[in-house]
């Protein structure tokens, strides 16, 4: 036994050291290559860090700083100023677009979208709030109704309807999703289309019976009910 012992031994270093002369040879081989992908995923590492810390940061202390004042003017009902700022200070517009990957400049986007919506300028208002990218369920259901309210005063019903559904469905909220889906099946209503108006209403009934519209939405089908002829 001690002498295979001794006879596999020198096989198995000779093994090894094949094995490891390949991989030797292969890196030398290669060595640019991966040598340039450690320094890329360096770089890009590195990169990261100094635009999140040197770049984006300070950018988001600016807009921070430079939101307030069109936030006071959207208070006080003056759009324009809030929109384009007072000639000194920037508005929401400046603000989306110099600082539109910010927190405070996404937001700016949102606020000129409901700008463009109080002042019936609605193809901008549609533009705003979808490039707006909310953070939360509730501004993203807060989105998608402001949407609908455009496209409903634009008479595009159908995305209207297909926007207070979305509002619904993302808001992902016991009080504000079934106020949404109210939106879409009254609207659906008013279109004449009681089957689909039913099915939200069912819905509401089914999923929010304890919000202000499940409780009373036995009215709702109802009526549709009657139109449907059932």
């Amino acid at each position: 036994m001690a002498q295979n012992k001794n006879t596999t031994e020198p096989e198995i270093q000779v093994a090894e050291t094949d094995f490891y002369k390949k991989v030797e040879n292969s890196f030398l081989k290669n060595k640019n290559l991966i040598i340039g992908v450690f320094a890329l995923l360096f770089l890009g590492i590195g990169g990261y860090f100094g635009y999140k810390e040197l770049y984006l940061k300070p950018k988001s202390q600016q807009a921070e700083n430079k939101i307030a004042l069109p936030q006071n003017f959207f208070a006080k009902d003056s759009f324009q100023l809030a929109l384009n700022g007072d000639g000194i200070n920037d508005g929401f517009l400046q603000l989306a677009d110099n600082y539109g990957m910010t927190k405070q400049g996404n937001l700016a986007k949102y606020c000129a979208g409901l700008c463009y919506l109080k002042l019936k300028d609605l193809d901008h208002a549609i533009q705003y709030l979808e490039d707006f990218n909310p953070e939360t369920d509730e501004l993203s259901g807060l989105k998608y109704m402001n949407l609908g309210h455009a496209y409903a005063d634009k008479e595009n019903y159908a995305k209207a309807i297909e926007s207070y559904k979305k509002a619904g469905e993302t808001a992902n909220s016991d009080y504000y999703s079934p106020l949404y889906y109210k939106m879409a099946g009254d609207l659906m209503a008013y279109q004449n289309d009681f089957k689909g108006a039913k099915e939200i209403y069912e819905l509401i009934k089914r999923d929010y019976p304890l919000s202000e519209q499940g409780a009373n939405i036995d009215a709702d089908i109802a009526y549709a009910d009657a139109k449907l002829g059932l």
